[in-house]
């Protein structure tokens, strides 16, 4: 709330009327972690174009602005010094009645780890494949950088108008990611498992699925850059995970939680990850060796150390 009240005050000296919430207006501005952007950007089906601004020792993916640089970035968007980059969606329907989309990707698995489950997948009504795997992933091209791509996936250029499908560990060593136009529609049906299915959009909401969940490229979001670059997203992403593809899944995973969460304590860590603390300690020091993430001491306390993502200037 002090960011908010503190960025309006800013945008009101430089002459941008300000209101809350995104009704009307020409512009919206988001203040947060790639988690917060996620969430806002899922409650809002059309959302105007959006400047991200990542909080005082925060940076992520989808912040395209750091805090400590907040005057020089609004000046610039007075000034009309910034370009628009619009980035797809998928858009999924579930069970023909709840709805949901992702910027990254809609994940379809077992509520429970571990276990399978069997499913058919038909592409515009006409049926691909029969399988049994822990679960698919249905992504875009900004999130094939991501999880998709730790399952196996091909990285896509962000312009390409396509989705992609990938299976995550199926019993069917031939099993392939596909890659589908975007005007296509994606139907996962029969699903069968031990346990309840759940479709995990961008990894911060979960629906239960029972009998089938169709995938529709969605309404694209348009981000404000000011960095000057149309891919400086996908370059960022790509240059970091060309850097984790080497990496234990731990490490992956801890990286993936700062991503998410923003900075913290290994104890923190530990309880987001569920991860032994002595796990979340050998994953931090792959990753300091690697120079993508530091540690710094916790403004709040100071007796204590917290890890964050490299790169806040």
């Amino acid at each position: 709330m002090r960011l908010a009240e503190e960025l309006s005050s800013r945008c009101e000296t430089l002459g941008i009327d300000v209101t809350r919430g995104v009704g009307s207006c020409d512009i919206a501005i988001a203040i947060g972690t790639d988690r917060d952007i996620l969430h806002l950007l899922q409650s809002l089906e059309n959302p105007p174009p959006t400047l991200t601004i990542a909080p005082p020792g925060y940076t992520g993916y989808l912040t395209h602005a750091y805090w400590e640089a907040i005057d020089d970035v609004l000046a610039r968007v007075v000034k009309g010094k910034y370009s628009v980059r619009e980035i797809a969606r998928v858009h999924a329907v579930i069970d023909g009645k709840r709805e949901v989309s992702a910027l990254n990707e809609i994940a379809v698995f077992p509520q429970r780890s571990a276990i399978t489950m069997e499913y058919t997948l038909k592409i515009d009504g006409e049926p691909l494949w029969r399988d049994v795997a822990d679960g698919v992933i249905v992504s875009t091209p900004l999130g094939s950088t991501a999880y998709a791509l730790s399952a196996g996936g091909p990285i896509i250029l962000l312009n390409a108008e396509v989705l992609e499908v990938v299976p995550v560990n199926s019993t069917e060593p031939s099993r392939r990611p596909i890659v589908v136009p975007r005007t296509s529609t994606i139907s996962i049906e029969d699903i069968a498992s031990r346990y309840p299915i759940e479709a995990i959009a961008d990894g911060v909401t979960r629906m239960r699925v029972d009998e089938r969940i169709e995938f529709r490229s969605g309404v694209p979001v348009r981000f404000i850059e000011v960095e000057g670059g149309a891919t400086y997203i996908a370059k960022r992403k790509l240059g970091t995970y060309k850097e984790l593809q080497s990496l234990p899944p731990s490490a992956k995973f801890v990286y993936k939680m700062l991503e998410l969460e923003g900075p913290m304590s290994v104890r923190d860590l530990a309880a987001k990850t569920l991860l032994p603390e002595r796990t979340v300690r050998y994953a931090l020091n792959i990753l300091l060796d690697k120079g993508l993430v530091e540690k710094v001491v916790d403004p709040r306390d100071p007796r204590r150390h917290i890890y964050r993502i490299k790169g806040v200037p």
